[in-house]
């Protein structure tokens, strides 16, 4: 590889971040974690420009050994990242300025040991095992961001963090076989070029820009539902007690059975008379404000009585809808997606998927099989 190709690389590396950058500003209701993704590409930036520095400019050793330093902040900041879209405050737990100690011990080691070979053995290997240490975390976390999404929202449009799966796999692989290579250098002195990693820098910088920029927080303030004024909220529910000793209490649940049948039964009032449903954004939070529930109690309501999530529950509601729209001959005026939308679908795949789940059919097809 050409060191111009590779200037090339490394200048629309810089470019990008500062586009993004711009963008990112810019965002509707920004939040915090949008600020570490900033941080996160201008990592990038930084990196490629100290990389594109010393491949043009004789620079002392120690310019040379500083930049792998940066490679430690890579995974503290993904991490940091995911936690904090799953928070409910836009607010840093102390204990998250913890994962940056591996970065600030070794960058002052680095003015002390830059020139001693086995130190820049042990920075270049732990740079590495950081971040397939980082990967492992996040995914962890991510996976449970997925889990946890369903019981919280009625959509996961722009609030699941899939992508990000397929970036970490990306990137372990990407540490992994540098890993391999910088063992292999390092310790075996093998002399490998490693520069071919450079052409992954901006396709990463793209990803990671394009997906942060459509990226919303899960736990943010929702628009709260206006409650009906003629109707006494959940009375029913009020009328019950949590545990009661002549109920038989639900495995690994605070509410009784027949505290849950309550609870459901409130629920299922609120679902046919208000339609609920219909809000394309519905939250727990908007539902628990509604009917004066607990969010926990819903919860607990429909995966244990229910047997369903808060996503299914609510989507089932609105497929239901749909097949009465249909039946009702609403197809004849409106496309199969327009009343989509208008029973509190807000994407045509997440539409198309829930259906067949439900149905056994596409939406299409299930039209043609109506009389």
């Amino acid at each position: 590889m050409t060191q111009s190709i590779l200037n090339g690389l490394l200048i629309f590396s810089i470019v990008q971040v500062f586009i993004f950058l711009g963008l990112l500003t810019t965002k509707k209701n920004r939040m915090f974690a949008d600020f570490l993704m900033m941080l996160w590409l201008l990592l990038f930036a930084v990196h490629s420009l100290s990389i594109l520095i010393n491949l043009n400019l004789t620079s002392a050793l120690i310019f040379r050994v500083l930049p792998v330093n940066l490679t430690l902040l890579y995974g503290p900041l993904l991490l940091l990242y995911v936690n904090m879209l799953r928070k409910t405050k836009n607010s840093l737990a102390g204990s998250s300025f913890l994962h940056t100690i591996p970065f600030v011990l070794f960058f002052f080691l680095t003015f002390m040991f830059y020139n001693n070979s086995a130190f820049q053995k042990i920075l270049s290997i732990s740079g590495a095992v950081s971040g397939m240490t980082y990967c492992i975390l996040t995914f962890f976390y991510v996976r449970q961001h997925e889990k946890e999404i369903v019981n919280l929202c009625s959509t996961t449009k722009y609030l699941s963090l899939a992508w990000l799966n397929k970036l970490l796999i990306g990137i372990a692989v990407v540490w992994t076989a540098a890993f391999l290579l910088i063992i292999s250098q390092q310790v075996f002195q093998i002399n490998i070029n490693l520069t071919w990693f450079f052409i992954l820098i901006p396709f990463c910088i793209s990803y990671i820009g394009y997906h942060g920029l459509k990226q919303q927080i899960v736990f943010q303030d929702t628009s709260l539902v206006e409650s009906n004024p003629k109707l006494k909220t959940n009375e029913i529910y009020r009328n019950t007690t949590i545990g009661n000793k002549h109920n038989r209490t639900y495995e690994k649940s605070g509410l009784s059975e027949q505290t849950m049948k309550n609870v459901f039964n409130t629920l299922e009032y609120f679902m046919k008379t208000d339609k609920l449903y219909l809000i394309p954004n519905l939250s727990l939070r908007d539902l628990a404000t509604k009917t004066q529930i607990p969010q926990h109690h819903i919860t607990q309501t429909l995966n244990s009585f229910a047997k369903k999530n808060f996503y299914d529950y609510i989507n089932d509601y609105r497929v239901n809808e749909f097949i009465d729209k249909l039946k009702k001959g609403d197809a004849d005026n409106f496309s199969l997606l327009g009343i989509a939308f208008d029973c509190g679908f807000n994407s045509k795949s997440t539409f198309n998927r829930i259906f067949k789940k439900i149905t056994g059919l596409s939406p299409s097809e299930y039209k043609s099989r109506l009389p």
